[in-house]
């Protein structure tokens, strides 16, 4: 049986990259996704749970942007040392809390979040019908999830990878991101959604990036 629990940043280095990494060339798409999240949605009140929060930036956003009360959660200790830094620097421990979890086993009880969003983490999932799930068990009747990957606009998705082959990041064949991520083919993501149960889903593949909008 495969581990299901299995951190992505398993040492404090990768980690600490990956969130330098956030904080400077990526850090202009946070903003941009969260509004989007918010638009898209039409949720900004109540509670959000982001997976794969990593160092929190999106979770953060998020909060900054809405009435919602955001949980961060990440299958690694040490991204979860570093979103803990991240929000206490931007006195934000009231909106947004930190959580070591996986999705695969979201440790929260049913119908817990009005919003569940991610950004990226999706290519790193064991399980995909499992974790949609998950994060269908824990929305709220009425409750949305927002699940993809994207930079927000094509502008910035432009700039950031040029930023990530300065960082040698992109061509890395060493890079841990390159090891675990993980291509879908034609259907695949369709064919996990609805073998979670669940029906009521679009997708959204446009200069924003690749959505899944999936509602309870």
């Amino acid at each position: 049986m495969t581990e299901i629990y299995d951190p992505f940043w398993k040492t404090g280095e990768d980690a600490r990259q990956y969130d330098e990494f956030a904080r400077t060339t990526f850090a202009r798409i946070y903003p941009v996704i969260a509004d989007q999240i918010l638009e898209r949605t039409g949720i900004s009140t109540g509670t959000c749970l982001d997976v794969g929060a990593g160092p929190g930036l999106l979770a953060m956003a998020v909060a900054l942007l809405s009435e919602l009360h955001v949980t961060a959660l990440d299958s690694s200790p040490e991204m979860n040392k570093l979103a803990r830094r991240n929000i206490r620097d931007r006195c934000m421990e009231q909106l947004v809390i930190p959580v070591v979890g996986d999705v695969h086993a979201i440790p929260v009880a049913d119908a817990t979040f009005d919003l569940v969003i991610s950004r990226g983490s999706y290519h790193f999932w064991n399980n995909l019908p499992l974790a949609f799930r998950e994060i269908h068990r824990v929305l709220k009747p009425g409750g949305m999830a927002y699940i993809g990957g994207g930079y927000g606009t094509s502008r910035i998705r432009d700039e950031v990878l040029a930023g990530r082959k300065e960082r040698g990041i992109a061509d890395n064949p060493d890079h841990p991101a390159r090891a675990r991520f993980r291509k879908f083919r034609a259907g695949e993501i369709e064919a996990s959604i609805e073998a979670a149960g669940i029906s009521d889903y679009r997708i959204i593949n446009d200069d924003s990036g690749f959505w899944m909008l999936l509602r309870k």
